[in-house]
């Protein structure tokens, strides 16, 4: 084994592993490297939005921003940027997102020279926010879904004019927000079986990260079983008898934003269950005369009421041990 910057080899059941240490405190890229036992000089932070500005500008601090752009002031105090905390950070103030004003307040009904960031592309935008905002709940952005579709941080979020109590969105909530696109998931969310999202208890970022994330549909786990557990912990098992649809995903059978069936089915009991369970035993299809809810001894209550789930109550898996068809 060896320290500092090198590599530690171990030779486990005959391969070779290689380890790097990361460090926490790696400083960045051209900065200042401190001597061992020594701590680096705090380097100026670089001002991501210096492309914003025109060309041979240089700062002239918030105040004279403020002199004509006096409106914002108030609005943005309420917020995070606005805090005593952002402008020990950003060490130039309005400037740190906006770039440099010199050139504009010299011209400032020229285009060319108002440093916004509307007048940039969606890369662009998004390069100013992740300078800051890089890390926790924005990791996983670069690559994510909606990084893809050349959405900005600014589709979403409102520096100056926020609307919603957290996140700076443009709208309200983020369900509000969410719903300018998602309109078809929006519109599964007034069907009679639906997640309580319009009653306020769940919002979309209680499931998912809008910026990204490791696991499918951007949602806050490793997988949707895992999601999903969150709240229903009796469904996670482990069970004596198990059913197989329920360990792969709980999407086989629910949707998950709304469904005119009962529980966020796909499809109604017992069709649903038929999906799968087209021909076994009793038999399980109901096409036939002899399993139609007509009068007389063939009569059939398969078809009525919850059908399959009549007998077959435990279907998310079952610890009886005489029910291995997940009966209780």
């Amino acid at each position: 084994m060896r320290r500092g910057s090198l590599q530690v080899l171990i030779l486990a059941g005959g391969v070779l592993l290689a380890f790097s240490p990361l460090s926490s405190h790696r400083p960045a890229a051209g900065g200042p490297v401190a001597a061992q036992g020594e701590t680096a000089p705090a380097a100026e932070p670089e001002v991501a939005a210096a492309h914003v500005a025109a060309p041979g500008a240089t700062y002239v601090g918030s105040e004279t921003c403020l002199g004509c752009h006096d409106t914002l002031d108030a609005t943005l105090a309420r917020t995070p940027h606005g805090s005593r905390h952002f402008l020990e950070i950003g060490v130039h103030g309005c400037e740190t997102c906006h770039g440099p004003g010199s050139v504009h307040v010299e011209d400032p009904d020229v285009e060319a020279h108002q440093p916004s960031l509307e007048r940039l592309s969606a890369q662009q935008q998004t390069a100013v926010c992740r300078s800051c905002h890089d890390g926790r709940e924005q990791f996983f952005w670069e690559g994510s879904k909606h990084a893809r579709r050349d959405l900005s941080c600014l589709t979403c979020h409102s520096i100056h004019s926020a609307q919603s109590n957290d996140g700076q969105l443009r709208l309200a909530s983020d369900v509000e927000q969410c719903a300018t696109c998602h309109k078809d998931v929006r519109a599964e969310t007034w069907k009679s079986s639906h997640h309580p999202i319009r009653e306020g208890k769940i919002t979309c970022a209680d499931c998912h990260n809008p910026h990204g994330g490791p696991a499918e549909k951007m949602v806050r786990a490793d997988s949707v079983n895992d999601l999903c557990y969150s709240c229903h912990t009796e469904k996670r098992g482990p069970f004596l008898w198990e059913h197989a649809p329920v360990r792969e995903s709980c999407l086989t059978c629910h949707t998950p934003h709304g469904s005119n069936h009962a529980k966020l089915q796909r499809v109604a009991v017992p069709y649903l269950c038929q999906q799968c369970h087209a021909n076994t035993r009793h038999p399980s299809t109901l096409y036939d005369a002899r399993n139609l809810p007509t009068e007389g001894p063939t009569a059939s209550n398969r078809l009525v009421e919850r059908g399959c789930v009549n007998c077959h109550s435990a279907v998310h898996g079952s610890n009886h041990p005489s029910s291995p068809y997940l009966a209780h």
